[in-house]
């Protein structure tokens, strides 16, 4: 459990004509609750890889993250701003 609701890029025509990327999906929103919020993850950014993996949807991030345990941690790359960063979430158990 990564503590994140993200979108698709698919969606994202949908629900706000401002925001680009060519791949990854986008932060909505961080769970109080959840292990991402104790990191430099923000709304806004657009998560691109996992542990070196790319992904571009959410069931992509889902899946890799079910084949993990509570307390791994794993290596974000994330676009903010054009530009990138990795931050680690130690995963939590939903």
């Amino acid at each position: 459990y990564i503590g994140i609701f993200a979108y698709d890029k698919a969606v994202i025509p949908y629900l706000d004509s401002n925001v680009e990327f060519k791949n990854g999906i986008f932060v909505e929103s961080i769970n109080l609750d959840g292990p991402a919020k104790n990191t430099d993850l923000q709304k806004g950014d657009i998560i691109t890889k996992i542990d070196g993996v790319e992904i571009n949807k959410m069931c992509e991030l889902r899946r890799y993250i079910y084949t993990k345990d509570p307390n791994d941690t794993v290596k974000l790359t994330v676009q903010r701003n054009r530009d990138n960063m990795e931050v680690e979430v130690k995963l939590g158990k939903k």
